[in-house]
C-alpha cells in the first residue's frame, strides 16, 4: 500500500500494482486518525494483511509496532488506554526480530507496543474517483493479499459469518449415528 485517499464518504487504500480497496469512513477512521496523530508518527513498523473474497468484499488487518525507547510515560499510557495497544517483549527467536526496522529498534529496548487494527466492510475497486485528500505513507506498507475461496455473508440478525470451505461430514463408524 502506498497511500490512503479520502472522499466524502470513504477511505481508499491505494496500492502500487493491485486493485485498490475502499472502506466506509466509519470503518477505517480509527486507523487513519491514529496514523495522523503524533503517536502514529512514531510507528517503528507497519504491515497489513488483506483478505479478498470472490464477491470482492475485503477485510484488512494492520499490524502496528512502536518501540518503547522512543516513548514518554504519557505516550505509553495513551497507547494502552486510548488506542488499546498491548505490551510485547519478544524473546530471542521471535519473528519480529527478522523485520529489519524492529531488529534495529530492539537494539535499544526489549519492549514493543503492538496493535492489530482490523477493518471490514471493504470492497476491491479498479478505479478510484478524485479524492479530497491523499495521505502518503512514508514508505510502502508491506501487504500480504490473500484471495479467499469461501464467501462472506451477513445473517439476518447482522452477525457476520465466514464460510471458508464446503461443509464436510466426518466419517463415522456404522451405527454411530443411531447411538
Amino acid at each position: 500500500m502506498t497511500a490512503i485517499a479520502e472522499d466524502q464518504s470513504s477511505f481508499y487504500l491505494l496500492t502500487a500494482d493491485q486493485p485498490s480497496y475502499v472502506f466506509p469512513k466509519v470503518e477505517l477512521a480509527p486507523f487513519v486518525q491514529f496514523w495522523q496523530s503524533r503517536l502514529g508518527a512514531q510507528t517503528s513498523h507497519l504491515s497489513s494483511a488483506v483478505h479478498v473474497f470472490p464477491n470482492k468484499e475485503v477485510r484488512a488487518t494492520f499490524y502496528i509496532y512502536i518501540a518503547a525507547h522512543q516513548l514518554s510515560e504519557l505516550d505509553k499510557t495513551a497507547l494502552l488506554e486510548t488506542y488499546q495497544f498491548q505490551v510485547f517483549k519478544p524473546d530471542g527467536v521471535s519473528f519480529v526480530r527478522r523485520i529489519p526496522a524492529l531488529a534495529r529498534a530492539l537494539e535499544h529496548t526489549d519492549t514493543l507496543y503492538i496493535k492489530q487494527e482490523r477493518v471490514s466492510k471493504g470492497r476491491a475497486v479498479d478505479h478510484v474517483p478524485p479524492a479530497h485528500q491523499v495521505i502518503e505513507f512514508p514508505a510502502s506498507v508491506e501487504t500480504k493479499v490473500e484471495q479467499m475461496k469461501g464467501s462472506l455473508s451477513t445473517t439476518p440478525n447482522l452477525v457476520e459469518t465466514i464460510i471458508w470451505a464446503p461443509f464436510v461430514i466426518p466419517a463415522l463408524p456404522l451405527g454411530a449415528i443411531s447411538q
